[in-house]
């Protein structure tokens, strides 16, 4: 039995028939680098051999009685990869974007709380002989950092490396009603012991941070209860579009260098060209107002839990897209970062952030919370106005036994109010972005992922002369 923390206990109370909490991992793969060529049997026994090394895929959620603590994993005493893992062909033509067609329509499935929380599809049938292993992991289980933790216990830079065998798994015992009862009335005093105060003093740090801002004279700091409403921030529907595709990481370093930012300064900007295209689009002035980000940060990890968990936190920071200029938004999205930084790290420090404040949150509060954003109709997001992650990724390539990983694709969730999910993992020295949108608010994702290449093509086409300020970085 593992205790959630109340990040992962949140990605379940928050989830709703059209709110969907799971996450998308998406692996390329290139049989052609196995002698043997593909084989669906043998990708599923050497699965099914390398499930130890993750032991998230055999936990299965378990309430606790009354909401009296957060919820636990337990093992699933009936747990069958043959449901978790499914074997389907591409839909003609079986190019990228039918793929991507069949991915959007996979991540509008809710996964079922009575099993283990992911399922795979292994997609064959496209262009090149190429597999994609199509993964949806309840966020619940692990954030970005653990998620890649867990791609390099599957994958390794061995080609055919393949792990020692070992025993038998033997599920312990489903605990009953009144076990689970006590073990979380047990738990609960040293839950609030160790977070509550905390909290409590962080909540009295933060205040005097916006006091102190107050004071020199500098705007507050953004958050999700300052985001303007657009045509872009509505409730969610049941449907969703995906879309994903390689672009070279070697256009964000020049740009980087060449403006003397950094690569996450440049996706920023990027992603703000965008919302400015997608906002016109919908015959909605741009101009009137910059948008509001979420953006997810790593947090410290405990030892023993770099598989499992989310100790990730979050903050906003303003997307400027009322800038038309591209140099000019570059600069404030530099800013921008640069303040978001700034302020997560006094509040974490304080105690005050996102991670910290769930850690103390029953589940019906955050039902409570979930109700409240929704009954906004999309004027409050719990991301602001979209959902932004960048995440750096191996630099090598990594090979599942012989099958070399070819691309590697990830992205969240979006929420009531926060529509849209721009995701950027590099491999490779390749930038893997992914957009991920309601459905209802974008019918077409290669229409924003367009207006993201032509903002990069213009910034690369802008850069100074003499590109020489030193080393990009993803920071």
């Amino acid at each position: 039995m593992i205790r959630m923390g109340g990040t992962d206990a949140m990605m379940l109370s928050y989830e709703t028939a059209s709110a969907y909490m799971h996450t998308f991992k998406v692996a390329i793969l290139d049989p052609s680098t196995d002698p043997e060529g593909w084989s669906f049997k043998k990708f599923h026994d050497d699965f099914a051999s390398r499930l130890h090394l993750v032991p998230m895929f055999r936990w299965k959620y378990a309430p606790s009685p009354l909401g009296i603590n957060h919820p636990m994993w337990v093992d699933d005493p009936n747990f069958n990869i043959d449901y978790h893992v499914r074997r389907v062909a591409c839909p003609a033509p079986g190019d990228h974007r039918a793929l991507c067609e069949f991915m959007s329509s996979v991540y509008a499935y809710q996964l079922d709380r009575s099993r283990p929380l992911w399922m795979s599809w292994v997609v064959e049938g496209l262009e090149g002989g190429k597999v994609a292993i199509v993964l949806l992991l309840h966020h619940a289980y692990v954030d970005g950092v653990g998620a890649a933790y867990n791609l390099q216990q599957l994958y390794r830079a061995e080609p055919g490396w393949k792990p020692e065998a070992v025993p038998p798994w033997q599920p312990r015992p489903w605990p009953s009603w009144f076990k689970r009862l006590w073990w979380g009335s047990r738990d609960l005093p040293k839950v609030l012991s160790k977070n509550l105060p905390r909290v409590i003093s962080g909540i009295r740090k933060k205040k005097a941070l916006d006091e102190s801002l107050a004071a020199q004279g500098r705007p507050p700091h953004p958050s999700m209860s300052m985001m303007r409403r657009t045509p872009l921030n509505v409730s969610l529907s049941y449907g969703r579009t995906f879309v994903c595709d390689s672009l070279p990481l070697d256009n964000f370093k020049r740009a980087s260098k060449g403006f003397g930012v950094t690569i996450n300064d440049v996706f920023l900007c990027c992603a703000a060209g965008v919302l400015r295209r997608l906002l016109r689009d919908k015959h909605y002035d741009p101009d009137q107002h910059p948008l509001i980000a979420g953006t997810p940060f790593a947090g410290p990890r405990p030892e023993g839990w770099q598989g499992m968990g989310n100790f990730a936190t979050a903050d906003y920071c303003w997307l400027h897209s009322e800038i038309e200029d591209p140099v000019k938004r570059l600069m404030a999205s530099h800013q921008a970062a640069v303040e978001m930084k700034e302020h997560m790290k006094a509040t974490v420090e304080a105690g005050a952030d996102l991670s910290a404040l769930f850690q103390i949150c029953p589940p019906w509060i955050m039902g409570a919370l979930r109700w409240y954003i929704n009954r906004q109709q999309g004027g409050l997001g719990m991301f602001g106005n979209l959902v932004l992650s960048n995440v750096p990724g191996p630099r090598e390539p990594i090979y599942f036994n012989n099958y070399k990983l070819d691309s590697w694709f990830s992205t969240g969730q979006v929420f009531d109010g926060s529509c849209i999910n721009i995701t950027m993992w590099s491999y490779c020295e390749h930038a893997n972005l992914c957009i991920l949108a309601d459905s209802k608010v974008i019918a077409d994702g290669w229409i924003p992922f367009t207006y993201f290449v032509e903002e990069l093509d213009k910034l690369v086409a802008l850069i100074p002369t003499a590109d020489t300020r030193g080393e990009a970085t993803h920071e």
